[in-house]
């Protein structure tokens, strides 16, 4: 019997499509990692249209965008047949991970890629987790981050915090599903640090903010559910 398809198994093909785009038209992630260049993530914005099975064939996509300063710019498709059924955009940064400095975009040179025009889902609205609604959260518990949530820069991968999000949404296992999605990545969590996740559900959307174990947030999102 099939189940609905999660929101963060989307995401982890939408970004597999991106590493296989940057491996056919080079440089691609092993390249930059032999110039002890990485990628880091800043912000995903992604909104789904519907449910759908994890038995479905579902054709997934990445393209870089122009992108100058400091700042990387991505997106990504994921389509049934003609019907598009999700939509990402990426921020990230391009980081010396010995010297910790922040690289400027020319350091990727793109001009072996197909770039597409960037746009993000929900424009130029944001969210914002204030004071009050950090006061107002609930205390969800702890993880410790293993050997296999790393990614290839040693931190905890980028999918690893949807994962634990959608373990901690009871609609989930109701039959719905994220419809959209805004995450906000802060600070890197790293091996064998106890993450604390607390949870705020206000007007209909849900609030996530994780901490480290100095009490420093590193992550922050936005979920809303169908």
């Amino acid at each position: 019997m099939s189940e609905n398809l999660k929101a963060s198994r989307i995401l982890h093909e939408m970004q597999e499509a991106g590493r296989i785009q940057m491996e056919n038209d080079k440089p691609s992630v092993d390249d930059l990692l032999d110039r002890n260049l990485a990628l880091m993530v800043n912000r995903i914005d992604m909104v789904v249209s519907r449910a759908a099975s994890d038995d479905e064939e579902i054709a997934y996509s990445s393209n870089a965008c122009p992108s100058e300063r400091a700042t990387l710019l991505r997106v990504y498709n994921a389509m049934a047949g003609e019907e598009q059924l999700a939509y990402a955009s990426s921020i990230w940064s391009i980081v010396n991970f010995k010297t910790r400095r922040i690289m400027k975009a020319k350091e990727l040179n793109m001009k072996n890629y197909k770039l597409a025009k960037y746009r993000n889902p929900f424009g130029d609205r944001k969210f914002r987790i204030t004071e009050e609604d950090e006061q107002a959260m609930e205390d969800m518990g702890t993880f410790k981050v293993g050997r296999d949530y790393m990614d290839d820069n040693g931190h905890m991968n980028n999918i690893k915090y949807l994962e634990h999000v959608e373990e901690l949404i009871p609609e989930l296992n109701e039959g719905n599903y994220l419809k959209e999605i805004r995450l906000h990545f802060m600070k890197e969590a790293l091996y064998d640090e106890e993450i604390r996740i607390k949870r705020l559900h206000k007007e209909g959307a849900y609030y996530f903010r994780f901490y480290k174990p100095d009490g420093e947030a590193n992550f922050e999102c936005e979920i809303i559910t169908s």
